[in-house]
Protein backbone atom coordinates (compact mmCIF):
# COMPACT_ATOMS: atom_id res chain seq x y z
CA UNK A 1 0.00 0.00 0.00
CA UNK A 2 2.74 2.49 0.81
CA UNK A 3 4.50 2.07 -2.42
CA UNK A 4 1.41 2.74 -4.58
CA UNK A 5 1.30 5.76 -2.91
CA UNK A 6 4.94 6.78 -3.18
CA UNK A 7 4.19 5.88 -7.05
CA UNK A 8 0.97 8.50 -7.09
CA UNK A 9 2.92 11.27 -5.38
CA UNK A 10 5.69 10.72 -8.01
CA UNK A 11 3.34 10.79 -11.20
CA UNK A 12 1.68 14.21 -9.40
CA UNK A 13 4.90 15.51 -9.14
CA UNK A 14 6.17 14.89 -12.67
CA UNK A 15 2.36 16.31 -13.74
CA UNK A 16 3.31 19.25 -12.11
CA UNK A 17 6.40 20.31 -13.83
CA UNK A 18 4.83 19.10 -17.47
CA UNK A 19 2.73 21.73 -16.63
CA UNK A 20 5.11 24.69 -15.05
CA UNK A 21 7.59 24.18 -18.14
CA UNK A 22 5.27 25.66 -20.86
CA UNK A 23 8.17 27.70 -22.59
CA UNK A 24 9.20 24.84 -24.32
CA UNK A 25 5.98 23.20 -25.68
CA UNK A 26 3.62 24.14 -27.96
CA UNK A 27 0.94 21.75 -26.59
CA UNK A 28 1.19 23.28 -23.24
CA UNK A 29 1.43 26.59 -24.33
CA UNK A 30 -1.64 26.61 -26.18
CA UNK A 31 -3.12 25.42 -23.39
CA UNK A 32 -3.00 28.98 -20.92
CA UNK A 33 -5.13 31.98 -22.28
CA UNK A 34 -2.28 34.01 -21.31
CA UNK A 35 -0.14 32.97 -23.86
CA UNK A 36 0.67 33.69 -28.19
CA UNK A 37 3.09 32.93 -29.97
CA UNK A 38 4.74 34.93 -33.14
CA UNK A 39 6.63 34.19 -35.98
CA UNK A 40 10.08 35.95 -37.12
CA UNK A 41 8.06 37.17 -40.02
CA UNK A 42 5.07 38.70 -37.99
CA UNK A 43 7.35 40.22 -35.06
CA UNK A 44 9.10 41.96 -38.69
CA UNK A 45 5.93 42.81 -40.19
CA UNK A 46 4.65 44.85 -37.14
CA UNK A 47 8.27 46.21 -36.75
CA UNK A 48 7.82 44.84 -32.95
CA UNK A 49 10.20 46.34 -30.59
CA UNK A 50 11.07 44.80 -26.92
CA UNK A 51 12.43 47.22 -24.14
CA UNK A 52 12.95 46.63 -20.31
CA UNK A 53 10.96 48.14 -17.70
CA UNK A 54 12.77 51.13 -16.48
CA UNK A 55 13.38 53.31 -13.34
CA UNK A 56 12.27 56.77 -14.39
CA UNK A 57 11.18 60.16 -11.99
CA UNK A 58 7.79 60.07 -12.88
CA UNK A 59 5.52 63.13 -12.18
CA UNK A 60 1.85 63.14 -10.53
CA UNK A 61 -0.34 64.92 -12.94
CA UNK A 62 -2.83 67.81 -12.08
CA UNK A 63 -5.43 68.77 -14.56
CA UNK A 64 -5.70 72.09 -14.69
CA UNK A 65 -7.54 74.49 -17.02
CA UNK A 66 -7.22 78.40 -17.65
CA UNK A 67 -6.43 81.11 -20.42
CA UNK A 68 -3.63 82.70 -21.81
CA UNK A 69 -3.09 86.40 -21.01
CA UNK A 70 -1.00 88.98 -20.77
CA UNK A 71 0.31 91.44 -17.71
CA UNK A 72 -1.68 94.81 -18.02
CA UNK A 73 1.62 96.76 -18.77
CA UNK A 74 1.55 95.07 -22.06
CA UNK A 75 -2.38 96.33 -23.12
CA UNK A 76 -3.18 99.82 -23.97
CA UNK A 77 -6.67 101.28 -24.17
CA UNK A 78 -6.07 104.57 -26.31
CA UNK A 79 -8.18 107.50 -25.27
CA UNK A 80 -7.65 111.01 -26.06
CA UNK A 81 -7.29 113.64 -23.59
CA UNK A 82 -9.86 116.10 -25.14
CA UNK A 83 -12.44 115.32 -27.29
CA UNK A 84 -12.66 116.43 -31.18
CA UNK A 85 -13.23 115.23 -34.21
CA UNK A 86 -11.69 111.77 -35.91
CA UNK A 87 -10.09 113.48 -38.59
CA UNK A 88 -7.67 110.68 -40.04
CA UNK A 89 -7.01 106.80 -39.21
CA UNK A 90 -3.67 105.56 -40.53
CA UNK A 91 -4.23 101.63 -39.41
CA UNK A 92 -6.01 98.44 -38.99
CA UNK A 93 -6.77 95.84 -37.15
CA UNK A 94 -3.95 93.55 -37.17
CA UNK A 95 -1.21 96.13 -37.34
CA UNK A 96 2.35 95.66 -35.97
CA UNK A 97 2.98 99.78 -34.81
CA UNK A 98 5.80 101.09 -33.15
CA UNK A 99 5.92 102.93 -29.27
CA UNK A 100 5.13 106.83 -30.22
CA UNK A 101 3.55 105.85 -33.83
CA UNK A 102 0.39 107.77 -34.92
CA UNK A 103 -2.71 106.08 -34.97
CA UNK A 104 -5.25 108.95 -35.80
CA UNK A 105 -6.07 113.11 -35.58
CA UNK A 106 -8.42 114.94 -34.33
CA UNK A 107 -9.48 118.42 -35.39
CA UNK A 108 -11.85 120.82 -32.69
CA UNK A 109 -11.45 124.47 -32.65
CA UNK A 110 -10.85 123.79 -28.48
CA UNK A 111 -7.81 122.59 -29.74
CA UNK A 112 -6.52 126.40 -30.96
CA UNK A 113 -7.68 127.98 -28.45
CA UNK A 114 -5.50 126.24 -25.77
CA UNK A 115 -2.53 127.42 -28.05
CA UNK A 116 -3.30 130.71 -28.59
CA UNK A 117 -3.93 130.78 -24.62
CA UNK A 118 -0.37 129.80 -23.79
CA UNK A 119 1.05 132.04 -26.50
CA UNK A 120 -1.06 135.09 -25.16
CA UNK A 121 0.54 133.92 -21.37
CA UNK A 122 3.68 133.37 -22.64
CA UNK A 123 4.25 136.80 -23.91
CA UNK A 124 2.09 138.42 -20.95
CA UNK A 125 4.87 136.78 -18.67
CA UNK A 126 7.73 138.11 -20.28
CA UNK A 127 6.22 141.56 -19.49
CA UNK A 128 5.36 140.46 -15.73
CA UNK A 129 8.77 139.06 -15.52
CA UNK A 130 10.50 142.21 -16.41
CA UNK A 131 8.75 144.55 -13.80
CA UNK A 132 9.18 141.86 -11.12
CA UNK A 133 13.10 142.14 -11.39
CA UNK A 134 12.98 146.01 -11.89
CA UNK A 135 10.16 146.30 -9.03
CA UNK A 136 12.40 144.10 -6.52
CA UNK A 137 15.36 146.15 -7.51
CA UNK A 138 13.31 149.01 -6.25
CA UNK A 139 11.80 148.02 -3.06
CA UNK A 140 15.74 146.32 -1.82
CA UNK A 141 16.49 150.30 -2.39
CA UNK A 142 12.94 151.20 -0.72
CA UNK A 143 12.10 153.38 -3.80
CA UNK A 144 8.56 151.56 -3.72
CA UNK A 145 6.71 150.48 -0.88
CA UNK A 146 6.26 146.57 0.27
CA UNK A 147 2.59 146.27 -0.92
CA UNK A 148 3.20 147.26 -4.89
CA UNK A 149 5.98 144.73 -4.55
CA UNK A 150 3.81 141.80 -2.72
CA UNK A 151 1.27 142.36 -6.10
CA UNK A 152 3.66 141.95 -8.63
CA UNK A 153 5.33 138.91 -6.82
CA UNK A 154 1.48 137.23 -6.64
CA UNK A 155 0.96 138.39 -10.55
CA UNK A 156 4.57 136.87 -11.49
CA UNK A 157 4.59 133.76 -9.35
CA UNK A 158 0.44 133.01 -10.87
CA UNK A 159 1.21 133.89 -14.14
CA UNK A 160 4.14 131.01 -14.10
CA UNK A 161 2.74 128.66 -12.65
CA UNK A 162 -0.42 128.90 -15.30
CA UNK A 163 2.11 128.99 -17.65
CA UNK A 164 3.71 126.05 -16.69
CA UNK A 165 0.49 124.01 -16.26
CA UNK A 166 -0.52 125.05 -19.93
CA UNK A 167 2.53 123.44 -20.98
CA UNK A 168 1.94 120.53 -19.24
CA UNK A 169 -1.77 119.88 -20.61
CA UNK A 170 -0.18 120.89 -24.27
CA UNK A 171 2.15 117.79 -23.77
CA UNK A 172 -0.49 115.72 -22.89
CA UNK A 173 -3.07 116.46 -25.70
CA UNK A 174 -0.10 115.38 -27.98
CA UNK A 175 0.78 118.80 -28.73
CA UNK A 176 4.34 120.00 -30.06
CA UNK A 177 4.99 122.56 -27.06
CA UNK A 178 8.07 123.98 -28.70
CA UNK A 179 6.39 124.47 -31.67
CA UNK A 180 3.87 126.49 -30.57
CA UNK A 181 6.15 128.55 -28.05
CA UNK A 182 7.83 129.28 -31.71
CA UNK A 183 4.30 130.32 -33.13
CA UNK A 184 3.35 127.60 -34.75
CA UNK A 185 -0.70 126.84 -34.21
CA UNK A 186 -1.50 123.46 -34.65
CA UNK A 187 -4.92 122.30 -36.12
CA UNK A 188 -5.23 118.86 -34.97
CA UNK A 189 -4.01 116.54 -32.51
CA UNK A 190 -1.95 113.14 -32.84
CA UNK A 191 -3.29 109.79 -31.12
CA UNK A 192 0.06 107.59 -31.25
CA UNK A 193 0.73 104.22 -29.62
CA UNK A 194 2.16 103.99 -26.05
CA UNK A 195 4.08 100.95 -26.93
CA UNK A 196 5.54 98.61 -29.56
CA UNK A 197 2.89 95.84 -30.51
CA UNK A 198 -0.35 95.09 -32.43
CA UNK A 199 -3.96 96.30 -32.90
CA UNK A 200 -5.88 94.53 -31.22
CA UNK A 201 -9.24 96.79 -32.01
CA UNK A 202 -10.42 100.01 -33.19
CA UNK A 203 -13.40 101.30 -32.09
CA UNK A 204 -14.16 104.70 -33.92
CA UNK A 205 -14.74 106.07 -37.65
CA UNK A 206 -13.58 109.16 -39.57
CA UNK A 207 -16.02 112.12 -38.45
CA UNK A 208 -17.08 110.66 -35.19
CA UNK A 209 -16.92 113.20 -32.19
CA UNK A 210 -15.14 111.42 -29.85
CA UNK A 211 -15.03 112.43 -25.73
CA UNK A 212 -12.33 112.71 -23.63
CA UNK A 213 -11.18 109.30 -22.11
CA UNK A 214 -13.20 107.36 -24.51
CA UNK A 215 -11.63 104.17 -25.90
CA UNK A 216 -9.87 104.74 -29.73
CA UNK A 217 -7.78 101.72 -30.23
CA UNK A 218 -6.43 98.71 -28.13
CA UNK A 219 -2.84 97.64 -28.60
CA UNK A 220 -1.55 94.77 -27.51
CA UNK A 221 2.34 93.66 -26.95
CA UNK A 222 2.48 89.71 -27.34
CA UNK A 223 6.36 89.67 -25.86
CA UNK A 224 5.00 88.70 -22.67
CA UNK A 225 2.56 86.28 -23.09
CA UNK A 226 1.69 83.57 -20.09
CA UNK A 227 -0.35 81.12 -19.14
CA UNK A 228 -3.13 81.81 -16.65
CA UNK A 229 -4.35 78.16 -14.79
CA UNK A 230 -6.78 77.93 -11.92
CA UNK A 231 -5.52 74.93 -9.37
CA UNK A 232 -8.53 73.79 -7.00
CA UNK A 233 -8.18 73.88 -3.28
CA UNK A 234 -7.99 70.02 -2.94
CA UNK A 235 -4.21 70.48 -5.01
CA UNK A 236 -2.51 73.29 -3.79
CA UNK A 237 -0.20 71.52 -1.77
CA UNK A 238 1.02 69.65 -4.74
CA UNK A 239 1.57 72.78 -6.76
CA UNK A 240 5.16 74.67 -6.35
CA UNK A 241 6.64 77.62 -8.36
CA UNK A 242 9.04 75.97 -11.13
CA UNK A 243 7.19 73.08 -12.08
CA UNK A 244 5.96 72.27 -15.61
CA UNK A 245 2.91 72.53 -17.09
CA UNK A 246 2.18 70.71 -20.65
CA UNK A 247 -1.36 72.40 -22.34
CA UNK A 248 -2.95 72.87 -25.64
CA UNK A 249 -5.84 74.65 -26.81
CA UNK A 250 -9.18 73.65 -28.51
CA UNK A 251 -7.89 75.10 -31.76
CA UNK A 252 -3.88 74.50 -32.22
CA UNK A 253 -2.89 70.55 -32.24
CA UNK A 254 0.26 71.69 -30.64
CA UNK A 255 1.29 71.14 -27.58
CA UNK A 256 2.77 74.09 -25.41
CA UNK A 257 5.15 73.91 -22.24
CA UNK A 258 5.54 76.29 -19.28
CA UNK A 259 6.75 76.75 -16.41
CA UNK A 260 4.95 78.19 -13.09
CA UNK A 261 6.66 81.20 -12.03
CA UNK A 262 3.66 82.58 -9.60
CA UNK A 263 1.31 81.15 -7.18
CA UNK A 264 -1.23 83.73 -6.11
CA UNK A 265 -2.04 83.75 -2.40
CA UNK A 266 -5.43 84.62 -2.43
CA UNK A 267 -8.21 82.36 -3.45
CA UNK A 268 -11.29 82.91 -5.71
CA UNK A 269 -14.17 82.49 -4.49
CA UNK A 270 -15.80 80.97 -7.06
CA UNK A 271 -14.86 78.12 -7.88
CA UNK A 272 -12.68 77.92 -4.80
CA UNK A 273 -9.27 78.14 -6.49
CA UNK A 274 -5.83 79.62 -6.91
CA UNK A 275 -4.32 81.73 -10.01
CA UNK A 276 -1.10 79.94 -11.19
CA UNK A 277 1.03 82.23 -13.40
CA UNK A 278 3.12 80.06 -15.91
CA UNK A 279 5.60 81.39 -18.13
CA UNK A 280 5.76 80.09 -21.44
CA UNK A 281 8.60 78.14 -22.85
CA UNK A 282 7.24 77.14 -25.93
CA UNK A 283 7.05 79.25 -29.48
CA UNK A 284 4.04 81.74 -28.99
CA UNK A 285 3.71 83.01 -32.53
CA UNK A 286 0.06 81.10 -32.95
CA UNK A 287 -1.23 82.23 -29.06
CA UNK A 288 -3.46 84.71 -28.64
CA UNK A 289 -4.75 86.71 -25.54
CA UNK A 290 -8.03 84.98 -24.39
CA UNK A 291 -7.50 81.50 -25.60
CA UNK A 292 -9.07 78.94 -23.56
CA UNK A 293 -6.16 76.16 -22.31
CA UNK A 294 -6.47 72.53 -21.24
CA UNK A 295 -2.96 71.53 -18.99
CA UNK A 296 -1.13 68.43 -16.93
CA UNK A 297 0.72 70.54 -14.09
CA UNK A 298 3.28 67.46 -13.01
CA UNK A 299 3.58 67.74 -9.18
CA UNK A 300 4.76 65.20 -7.47
CA UNK A 301 8.67 63.31 -8.34
CA UNK A 302 8.70 59.73 -7.93
CA UNK A 303 10.93 57.36 -9.21
CA UNK A 304 9.38 54.08 -10.17
CA UNK A 305 9.69 51.08 -12.72
CA UNK A 306 8.02 53.08 -16.08
CA UNK A 307 7.50 51.83 -19.56
CA UNK A 308 6.49 53.49 -22.68
CA UNK A 309 1.96 54.00 -22.45
CA UNK A 310 1.82 52.02 -25.46
CA UNK A 311 3.05 48.94 -24.16
CA UNK A 312 0.63 48.73 -21.47
CA UNK A 313 -3.37 47.19 -23.01
CA UNK A 314 -6.12 47.84 -21.26
CA UNK A 315 -8.87 44.98 -21.31
CA UNK A 316 -11.80 44.26 -19.43
CA UNK A 317 -10.94 46.51 -16.77
CA UNK A 318 -7.55 45.62 -16.45
CA UNK A 319 -4.31 46.61 -17.61
CA UNK A 320 -1.75 44.50 -19.23
CA UNK A 321 1.99 44.32 -20.85
CA UNK A 322 3.23 41.19 -22.94
CA UNK A 323 6.77 39.86 -21.85
CA UNK A 324 8.85 37.74 -23.81
CA UNK A 325 9.77 33.80 -22.97
CA UNK A 326 13.26 32.97 -22.51
CA UNK A 327 13.55 30.15 -25.21
CA UNK A 328 11.44 29.44 -28.35
CA UNK A 329 8.79 27.16 -29.03
CA UNK A 330 9.94 23.65 -30.82
CA UNK A 331 8.69 25.44 -33.84
CA UNK A 332 11.08 28.37 -33.70
CA UNK A 333 7.66 30.87 -32.92
CA UNK A 334 8.20 33.34 -30.31
CA UNK A 335 6.59 33.13 -26.89
CA UNK A 336 4.81 35.78 -25.11
CA UNK A 337 3.09 35.88 -21.71
CA UNK A 338 0.07 38.15 -20.68
CA UNK A 339 0.91 39.66 -17.36
CA UNK A 340 -1.20 41.94 -15.62
CA UNK A 341 -0.29 45.27 -14.16
CA UNK A 342 -1.61 47.92 -12.07
CA UNK A 343 -1.32 50.95 -13.60
CA UNK A 344 0.28 54.41 -11.43
CA UNK A 345 1.18 58.19 -12.82
CA UNK A 346 1.34 58.78 -16.49
CA UNK A 347 4.34 61.37 -17.58
CA UNK A 348 4.91 62.30 -20.65
CA UNK A 349 4.91 58.78 -22.73
CA UNK A 350 5.79 57.06 -19.97
CA UNK A 351 3.72 55.43 -17.47
CA UNK A 352 4.65 53.81 -14.26
CA UNK A 353 3.53 50.38 -13.41
CA UNK A 354 3.22 47.55 -10.87
CA UNK A 355 3.50 43.90 -12.60
CA UNK A 356 1.54 41.17 -10.59
CA UNK A 357 3.93 38.67 -11.12
CA UNK A 358 7.74 39.21 -10.18
CA UNK A 359 9.97 39.54 -12.89
CA UNK A 360 14.01 39.98 -12.97
CA UNK A 361 15.24 43.28 -14.69
CA UNK A 362 16.59 40.97 -17.69
CA UNK A 363 13.04 40.01 -18.84
CA UNK A 364 11.88 42.08 -22.28
CA UNK A 365 8.37 43.61 -22.50
CA UNK A 366 6.90 44.38 -26.00
CA UNK A 367 6.95 48.39 -26.26
CA UNK A 368 5.91 48.57 -29.59
CA UNK A 369 3.44 46.11 -31.53
CA UNK A 370 1.78 45.75 -27.76
CA UNK A 371 -1.87 45.65 -29.47
CA UNK A 372 -1.28 43.33 -32.44
CA UNK A 373 0.32 40.66 -29.74
CA UNK A 374 -3.25 41.40 -28.33
CA UNK A 375 -5.83 40.82 -30.98
CA UNK A 376 -3.03 37.56 -32.25
CA UNK A 377 -3.75 36.42 -28.36
CA UNK A 378 -7.69 37.24 -28.67
CA UNK A 379 -7.59 35.01 -32.24
CA UNK A 380 -6.00 32.04 -30.47
CA UNK A 381 -8.46 32.08 -27.59
CA UNK A 382 -11.50 32.19 -29.94
CA UNK A 383 -9.53 29.20 -32.03
CA UNK A 384 -9.63 27.04 -28.51
CA UNK A 385 -13.11 27.77 -27.85
CA UNK A 386 -14.40 26.39 -30.62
Amino acid sequence: MKNIIIVFTLIALVSCESRLGTEGHDHEETQSTDIVRLTKAQMDAIDLELTHLEDKNMNSNINVNGSIELPPHHIADISPMMGGVVKGIFVIEGDKVRKGQVLATLQHPDFIEIQNDYVYNLNTFEYIEKEYIRQEKLNNEKVVSDKSFQKITSEYKTLKSTIQSQKINLQMVGLNVSGVENGKIYATISIVSPLNGYVSAIETNIGSFVSPQSKLFEVVNNDELHADFMVYEKDINKIEVGQTVFFTTSSLTQEFEAKIHNISPVFEDNPKALHVHADIISSKDKLIPGMYINGKLLADNVTTKAILSEAVISDKGKDYIFVKAKTKTKSNNFTFRRVEVIKGLESGSYTAIKPLLKMSDSMQVVSKGAYFVFSELNKEENEHSH
